[in-house]
């Protein structure tokens, strides 16, 4: 695998390892920003070994974990806070770690405990027609999902318009939901470079989950795919020269990018909508019309890409619910 390498900026230090078993991912990267003390931004999945590499590239570049000062996690999936707790151990001394309100609970031990798989997902399952051996293959892949981890339990919250500051850096909170609900970008004034978590990749579209948990959701109608659009708009009003992911490489044509993203959803709906004119259908077999050689362990992707296409068109009166089911049955307008 070849990463081009980033750009030397002085005071911010990449870190990187492979990601394998994380579908097309192809690198975790988290980030160390100032002179000493140091902020990291994200952590790695706990896979064996990574805690180790996180060591020696920042003896590389002059630090040890007594260096962390704060840990700032951009969203709560378990490949962006796994080590984050070990890390925090191996400081020595308290180390604060940041994420939004929405997304706390992702990193609990009350949700990993629970194999990050309940009843919610359950009904979900159920309503995309789902087949009983997928839904077990996603039983047993939350489940093992969860080795990958340490819970967060103390936790400091941070929302949109929130700074945090050292040597070099001055890093803005920036709120952008839609691949999680509590999922936030940090923007570096001082070398106009983004921190996008998974909200802007070089080398894939960002999936905007569905959110299966709606007991946890703030706003009812929160729809992904929607809160994802206008989060990519949030960012555009920023002066951005570089904007470096959570995964793959750095991005130095962000308009570009978000352009691509723009046109890759309009073509997705599109397509959902011609399905559609023929025959009523779940989501289920319009994942697999779509995706028809997607391997057996992105099915949730899959069926979560349809979900929240479908929750546009029907915005936008294309669609509509033909049979609320269990399963929901839909078709074209």
């Amino acid at each position: 695998m070849l990463i081009e390498k980033f750009p030397e900026i002085e005071y911010i230090h990449p870190i990187v390892i492979e990601l394998p078993g994380f579908g097309d991912l192809l690198t975790a990267n988290m980030y160390a920003l100032g002179k000493g003390p140091i902020t990291l931004i994200d952590s790695f999945p706990k896979f064996p070994g990574s805690f180790e590499q996180v060591e020696n590239q920042l003896g590389q570049a002059g630090f040890t974990f007594a260096d962390v000062e704060r840990i700032i996690i951009t969203h709560g999936h378990i490949d962006h806070f796994g080590i984050a707790e070990k890390i925090r151990e191996a400081s020595g001394h308290h180390v604060d770690c940041y994420i939004h309100p929405d997304d706390a609970w992702r990193a609990s031990s009350g949700y990993v405990s629970t194999s990050m798989w309940g009843k919610e997902a359950e009904n979900f399952a159920a309503m995309v027609d789902m087949p009983s051996k997928d839904i077990e293959r996603m039983r047993r892949r939350s489940a093992f999902f969860k080795n990958f981890c340490d819970p967060l339990e103390d936790l400091c919250v941070m929302d949109q318009g929130d700074v945090f500051s050292g040597d070099g850096y001055k890093l803005h909170v920036i709120h952008t939901p839609g691949h999680t609900t509590g999922s936030c970008c940090l923007y570096e004034s001082c070398n106009k470079i983004l921190f996008s978590g998974d909200h802007i990749i070089k080398h894939i579209t960002p999936n905007p989950f569905t959110e299966i948990y709606r007991s946890k959701l703030r706003d009812p109608n929160y729809q992904s795919l929607k809160a994802y659009n206008e989060s990519l708009i949030k960012v555009e009003q920023y002066d951005i020269s570089y904007c470096f992911s959570g995964h793959g490489e750095y991005i130095d044509d962000l308009s570009g990018i978000i352009s691509g993203y723009r046109e890759h959803h309009k073509k997705r709906m599109d397509t959902i909508q011609v399905m559609l004119r023929d025959n009523p259908l779940s989501i289920y077999h319009i994942a697999k019309g779509i995706f028809p050689n997607a391997p057996e362990s992105e099915i949730f992707l899959a069926v979560s890409e349809i979900f929240v296409h479908l929750e546009i068109l029907i915005n936008e009166g294309r669609v509509e619910l033909f049979d609320p089911g269990p399963p929901a049955i839909y078709r074209a307008v």
